[in-house]
């Protein structure tokens, strides 16, 4: 269902790639007790204090499905150093935080055909942060096998303005 190579085709590889030849620094978490969602959000709250402690000066995290509320709930505990959010078939349950994400970038990702969260979930998470853009992926499914060229290029334009890259 993803894990470390993210959705689609091992995106989260192929992004940390591509952004790393920009001189973007990469961190991919792995959790230590995947599913607990305190434990989670803990993880990757250390992987951005660590990039922070590396020299980052602004930090954007991204999570599929489950991992959506993991960045959602990581962001809103590292309010100064993370700088936007970026969810991939997001679940709902977790996210209730999300108001407190007022001043950060937030984009959602959810294909139209998911088979295991439907696309309402992103919404509601936007709903709930009161803002964000939700892009709705036609004819994909949860693990967004589809969307790659989409994504990408979507981030493509969205990454260097979250992260002040001019």
């Amino acid at each position: 269902m993803g894990g470390l190579l993210g959705p689609g085709h091992g995106l989260y590889q192929r992004w940390g790639d591509r952004w790393a030849g920009r001189g973007v620094r990469v961190l991919r978490v792995g959790y230590r007790e995947p599913n607990n969602l305190d434990l989670c959000a803990h993880d990757l709250a250390c992987g951005v204090e660590w990039a922070r402690d590396a020299g980052a000066e602004r930090v954007v995290v991204m999570g599929h499905s489950f991992g959506g509320a993991v960045a959602i709930r990581a962001a809103v505990v590292m309010a100064g150093s993370v700088a936007g959010v970026v969810t991939f078939a997001t679940q709902s349950a977790g996210c209730e935080v999300a108001v407190a994400l007022a001043d950060r970038a937030l984009l959602f990702f959810h294909g139209d055909q998911d088979e295991i969260l439907p696309a309402g979930s992103s919404r509601a998470v936007q709903a709930i942060a009161g803002h964000g853009e939700v892009v709705i992926l036609p004819g994909d499914g949860h693990l967004l096998a589809k969307s790659d060229d989409v994504m990408t290029e979507r981030l493509d334009d969205w990454l260097p303005e979250v992260l002040g890259l001019g």
